[in-house]
């Protein structure tokens, strides 16, 4: 009988002291970079934080790091200062839809690529109630714009980015230089789904509707319908806009 060769031999005695390498000393042989500098003391102790075979666990975090207390407390039940810079700190990791600690968080400080191919927050790990409370985490702007508005941000944003908004208000009506008004003269209570000319403009309902009525116009409660460019002929309802107005117009 001809004997086993010596390679496969070799290879097998390398391939078992390696595996008991990854399990002696899984810091060294499988560590994807140091821990961040509030878990150093951890280093040595990776099942700490991992299972066998199924990587980081949630759980495990959270025998040290209890939701209800994250922002509050420390891990030793100290309490947590409740302001950063003067500003008010905020804990969302109470109003989370589930408790899925590595959506966000990544405890090794690895190579840039490693950085770069981590998850971000994303917003639809929150409560959906939570989701519309943006200003308890983000600063309104103060730009002139914003500073005018106390409505909700979901009424031109949404949470995958700030920037661009979801609305072009020359949809719906051109501010030329005769309508640089506040917001406010046209949309009242910060509801900007509704809009009134009634703010500059000297009608009266009663007139509008004889007016309207008489060119066979029934619906003349939104303005803007028809009158969406203020250097144009008013268009039908269900038509395109109408021709440019001429300066002997105004």
């Amino acid at each position: 009988m001809k004997r086993p060769g010596l390679l496969p031999s070799l290879v097998a005695v390398n391939l078992l002291a390696l595996l008991a390498l990854v399990f002696l000393y899984p810091q060294w042989m499988i560590s994807p970079g140091p821990l961040v500098k509030a878990h150093a003391a951890l280093a040595d102790d990776c099942f700490a934080c991992h299972q066998s075979w199924r990587g980081a666990s949630s759980q495990r975090c959270m025998d040290c790091h209890r939701p209800a207390d994250i922002g509050l407390r420390s891990t030793l039940g100290q309490p947590l200062a409740q302001t950063v810079g003067g500003k008010a700190k905020v804990g969302f990791h109470q109003q989370l839809v589930e408790d899925q600690c590595m959506a966000c968080h990544t405890d090794h400080q690895g190579s840039r690529l490693s950085q770069l191919s981590s998850r971000s927050f994303s917003h639809e790990l929150l409560q959906p109630a939570t989701r519309e409370q943006c200003a308890h985490c983000h600063s309104a702007p103060r730009d002139d714009l914003h500073r005018q508005m106390d409505a909700p941000c979901q009424q031109c944003h949404d949470a995958k980015a700030w920037k661009p908004a979801q609305f072009d208000h020359e949809r719906h009506f051109v501010l030329d230089r005769d309508h640089q008004a506040p917001c406010s003269t046209c949309h009242l209570a910060q509801d900007f789904k509704r809009t009134t000319c009634y703010g500059c403009h000297e009608h009266t309902p009663q007139n509008i509707r004889r007016e309207h009525e008489e060119e066979g116009i029934r619906q003349f409660e939104r303005c803007v319908e028809c009158h969406r460019d203020p250097r144009e002929e008013p268009r039908k309802p269900g038509k395109g806009h109408g021709r440019k107005r001429d300066k002997d117009d105004d």
